[in-house]
């Protein structure tokens, strides 16, 4: 099943569809999140905090749109506030 699909999907409340799609995306999600944190535990916290970001805005996914950049959106909006919490 495509991203379109599984995340009309996991719109609508089908939990088996987002994980497929953090199953898909949880590499390129992470290798984002080190690109800007650059220490792998805390850019593992990064991604699944950017999951769950993303579980909790998929009412404002923007129907038909591709899932992937908007997820790296997620992720490195994440990782760019964790770098600034540092100080």
């Amino acid at each position: 099943m495509d991203d379109r699909a599984l995340a009309v999907q996991a719109r609508a409340g089908d939990v088996e569809a987002y994980r497929q799609l953090v199953l898909r995306y949880q590499t390129v999600a992470f290798r984002a999140a080190y690109l800007i944190i650059h220490d792998a535990s805390e850019a593992e916290d990064v991604a699944q905090e950017a999951f769950i970001k993303a579980f909790d805005a998929l009412s404002a996914f923007p129907e038909g749109a591709p899932f992937q950049p908007w997820l790296l959106r997620i992720v490195t909006n994440e990782a760019r506030n964790r770098v600034r919490g540092r100080g």
